[in-house]
């Protein structure tokens, strides 16, 4: 069963809906938020909270997740499935020009097939600790064995009522108050947001063509590198501002997999959203 949601839901096919959050001023340029693995649209509050200014930021919560509407029977939650839906999304919400598309950790290879399937939807990419499809050379099982594993077991055990009772002893890494940390918490312990991680991650398909394209790489790119869980490279960003003229990679060592995503470093987040926006008005304008 789905949280109760905090925000709006919207209708992006026949009887299913995502739960979204927007702000900012309506004309402004819009950047979408995809969060990682277990993730929700709180995880992107802070990035949010420096953009919204001037961006019309939306964070959201993937099918099945948080307070959205679960997959139809049968569906797999690959990839490419949340690339549709991330359009769906965008078009629900009347955005026609190039978005920003900002994600964090497992949120790196949906990245990826977005750019390699729709470019053109696309001014920009922001990587936050992510992972790269490069990384599934490593997989077995159907992606990260143990993880997997992992999250086999953690729904399992959300389905016998055990995770729930843990969920509210779950630090607040997010620093997030109100109703934010209440949506938080409840994912923690929830059945269906549990089952609903673990097949999206058993969902992806090692070898999918449009992993592997290298679509991402005439896009400005900049990304950020906190832990092990980063698979971009220096390389990355030079081969982006080769071909499209911005490329930017930073790293974080003391920094963790959540931080990386709050406080100051939100705004170094937004900052270059705000650069790679000013290239591509530039490149517009040349």
């Amino acid at each position: 069963m789905a949280n109760k949601p905090a925000y709006s839901l919207i209708e992006v096919e026949p009887g299913r809906r995502l739960h979204y959050l927007v702000e900012g001023p309506d004309q402004a340029p819009f950047v979408l938020y995809d969060a990682g693995s277990f993730g929700i649209y709180a995880d992107g509050w802070w990035i949010k909270e420096e953009l919204k200014k001037d961006f019309r930021v939306c964070l959201y919560d993937r099918v099945g997740m948080g307070s959205s509407d679960p997959a139809s029977e049968g569906i797999v939650p690959s990839p490419q499935y949340h690339v549709e839906d991330m359009r769906l999304l965008r078009s629900a919400l009347g955005v026609d020009d190039p978005m920003i598309l900002i994600g964090h950790s497992m949120a790196g290879l949906r990245l990826h097939a977005y750019a390699n399937l729709y470019p053109e939807d696309l001014s920009g990419l922001v990587l936050v600790d992510a992972v790269s499809p490069r990384r599934l050379k490593d997989a077995t099982g159907g992606f990260f064995g143990p993880f997997g594993q992992m999250l086999k077991v953690g729904a399992y055990g959300a389905k016998l009522g055990l995770a729930e009772p843990l969920s509210r002893f779950a630090p607040n890494n997010f620093k997030l108050d109100g109703q934010l940390r209440e949506d938080k918490v409840w994912g923690y312990g929830a059945a269906s947001h549990h089952a609903a991680s673990r097949d999206e991650v058993l969902g992806v398909d090692a070898n999918a063509d449009y992993l592997h394209a290298t679509g991402y790489e005439q896009l400005p790119l900049a990304i950020f590198a906190a832990t092990m869980i980063n698979s971009m490279t220096e390389q990355d960003a030079a081969i982006a501002k080769n071909n499209s003229g911005y490329g930017w990679y930073g790293t974080f060592p003391q920094d963790d997999h959540v931080s990386i995503l709050i406080e100051d470093n939100a705004r170094i987040i937004a900052e270059k959203v705000r650069e790679i926006y000013a290239h591509q008005r530039q490149v517009k304008a040349a």
